[in-house]
């Protein structure tokens, strides 16, 4: 039976409707769940879907970043209790340490080597996925320094968990569509075996700046980053340059990908990240085609994607507020919606979200070889 009220639900869901980026969003759940259940501290991911990679990451711990590769190697590289990929194929998306571990939690590697060095030796960790529909969209862990999490906490996580899911899925959508300047060259990082940083190139320093991570501004690699080297680590290569890629969204607008791969052809080896990023908001040939849009109604509909007023339209175009209405009339009967924000959402669901979740080939043309 729910333990959530109606009120704690109607909360949750007015989340939903108001504007937030990713960093917006998890910042307000992140307020709204620790009334229900408390806790000490959080730690917030966006997810890819398909490989269930971070994408962005949210904490409020100024000290977060001194063990962000041990999470990320235990993800990805350990044995352990409640693993998120695990939960995601879980009949419940909610797990505690405490009853995973038959409430021995130092059979935990994660609890052994992560929590106990950082205060929580007589404390708790409850791990939740969120999902949209069949689609994971991110997860959360949360940790007590003392006492356990109880049964009836965890179920109401659960019964949030379809709401935060939808509430994550809309704010990654409008972090990918805002615009504004950022970096425009690839940047390169490698990474020794331990996880520090042997060397960054100052496009790859710009673009970690922009990526969705409360840890982004400190020394070492953010946790998104860690995450896609340990996974990289944990794949064994079957042939020269095999490596793995995440698309993230980006502070400024659209997304940035990368691609990581083991340069020395061994798991304990160092590991290249190259970072490249690009811009959802500009409108490809084949979303054009996909709905017989003229040039004239392809420019239109790329600067709704980017947020445009009418009259910045008329403005950027050189035609009357008049004529930017009757274009997107008829776009708005070509693909099918009613409003300028069906249109953002038909076209990120049709085109966008199956590229996210694909982790389609990435391509840099910057001049960087890492195989």
């Amino acid at each position: 039976m729910s333990t959530t009220s109606v009120d704690e639900k109607r909360q949750f869901s007015q989340l939903l409707h108001r504007p937030l980026d990713i960093g917006g969003f998890f910042d307000a759940v992140d307020r709204a769940l620790v009334r229900l259940v408390p806790f000490d501290t959080s730690c917030w991911l966006g997810l890819d879907p398909s490989t269930l990679l971070p994408t962005s990451h949210f904490t409020r711990e100024s000290d977060a970043d001194d063990h962000l590769t041990l999470i990320a190697a235990n993800e990805f590289l350990d044995e352990d209790v409640n693993k998120f990929s695990a939960l995601a194929r879980a009949a419940s998306p909610v797990g505690l340490l405490s009853e995973a571990t038959g409430r021995t939690p130092a059979r935990s590697k994660r609890f052994r080597e992560v929590l106990v060095p950082h205060g929580f030796a007589h404390g708790d960790e409850l791990r939740a996925v969120f999902t949209e529909g069949d689609a994971v969209w991110g997860c959360v862990a949360l940790h007590r320094r003392h006492g356990e999490f109880t049964s009836s906490e965890a179920q109401l996580v659960a019964d949030l968990g379809a709401i935060i899911g939808e509430g994550i899925h809309r704010a990654v959508l409008l972090t990918a569509l805002m615009t504004g300047p950022g970096a425009d060259q690839p940047g390169l990082i490698l990474v020794r075996a331990d996880g520090s940083i042997e060397s960054i190139t100052p496009a790859a320093a710009g673009l970690l700046a922009e990526i969705v991570d409360s840890t982004g501004g400190a020394a070492g690699l953010p946790l998104v980053v860690a995450s896609i080297v340990a996974k990289v680590r944990g794949t064994a290569p079957t042939e020269k340059g095999e490596g793995a890629t995440a698309r993230l969204p980006r502070k400024a607008g659209g997304w940035h990908l990368l691609y990581a791969s083991l340069l020395d052809g061994r798991p304990d080896g160092r590991v290249g990240v190259i970072m490249y990023p690009e811009k959802v908001a500009e409108l490809p040939p084949v979303v054009a085609a996909a709905h017989d849009l003229t040039p004239r109604e392809r420019e239109v509909t790329s600067l709704v994607l980017q947020g445009s007023s009418t009259h910045e339209i008329s403005a950027r175009l050189h035609v009357s507020p008049y004529t930017v209405q009757d274009h997107l009339k008829k776009v708005f009967a070509k693909v099918g919606v009613r409003s300028r924000r069906e249109l953002v959402a038909q076209i990120f669901a049709q085109h966008y979200a199956p590229r996210l979740g694909a982790g389609s080939p990435i391509n840099p043309d910057g001049g960087f070889d890492i195989s």
